[in-house]
């Protein structure tokens, strides 16, 4: 038969999902769905945060936290920064039931451990690795990724803020690799390591609402450029407090000309040209 539909009717969207097995389908948004007009994304915020209320009450940490951290997504996109600052700060502070993280993750002295039937002296466990053991594996995940996005979004005026932010990334990004063994303990040999198989039986990207992967990638990328770039501005601080002024020069022409320093545009992609 024909199929007629109300033009010039349109529903406007609820707070609650419809019943399917009631709609009579008459009109064009029943059929076919576009992308959410701006003048709804008030209410899909509205309904984030009763959901992340309710998972609060019903102790859904991990799920309260993916919450929060979709919510910090949506509300960058809506350029509301201070609540999106608000909901990250908060999800960092779920995962590692603490609060104020952001600011005092180095609090977190990494406990001392001493070897078996040894005379040395204590050693100690660096901060990746006890990140690793409070939050686990998906702590470190998610974690790593907010962390990263709240250096890239929010805090774009205070370099130290940020590097410590990015620090923190780092920090929790390793924890995560760290659970491949065996795998050396020394950082410069760790950055030659090759990995041969990622968290052996977990397959960490088969939820991408979980850990998407290429928010993964976009974080990894993000903190590597910003302390490299870091460490560049260090060395050159250090060598003119040296008063090594040839050497701190001649690091700022390898920055000027872009020498040794990571491509702004990942091999693969085609670099955005401009709209004539």
């Amino acid at each position: 038969g024909k199929v007629e539909f109300c033009l010039g009717t349109e529903e406007m969207h609820m707070s609650t999902p419809p019943n399917l097995s009631q709609e009579h389908f008459r009109v064009f948004s029943s059929v076919e769905k576009s992308k959410l007009p701006y003048s709804q994304l008030g209410l899909v915020i509205s309904s984030y945060h009763q959901s992340i209320d309710v998972l609060h009450a019903s102790n859904q940490r991990s799920l309260k936290v993916q919450a929060l951290h979709t919510l910090g997504n949506l509300l960058i996109f809506a350029e509301k920064k201070r609540a999106a600052f608000k909901c990250w700060c908060q999800a960092l502070d779920d995962i590692f039931r603490k609060p104020d993280v952001l600011h005092t993750w180095k609090e977190f002295v990494p406990s001392s451990t001493s070897a078996p039937n040894s005379c040395s002296p204590q050693t100690f466990k660096d901060y990746s690795e006890e990140f690793l053991s409070k939050v686990g594996i998906w702590g470190c995940l998610q974690g790593a990724v907010i962390s990263a996005k709240i250096a890239q979004f929010i805090i774009t005026l205070n370099v130290n803020k940020r590097i410590s932010c990015c620090i923190f990334s780092a920090l929790l990004f390793q924890g995560l690799l760290r659970t491949t063994l065996p795998h050396p303990k020394a950082e410069r040999c760790y950055a030659q390591y090759e990995i041969t198989q990622l968290l052996p039986g977990i397959e960490l990207f088969s939820d991408r609402h979980r850990a998407d992967i290429c928010s993964v990638v976009a974080s990894l990328y993000y903190i590597i450029r910003e302390l490299h770039y870091a460490k560049q501005n260090l060395m050159i601080e250090v060598l003119t407090d040296l008063h090594f002024f040839s050497e701190a020069f001649y690091e700022l022409t390898l920055i000027f000309y872009g020498k040794n320093m990571p491509c702004p545009v990942p091999s693969g992609f085609k670099a955005t040209g401009k709209i004539k």
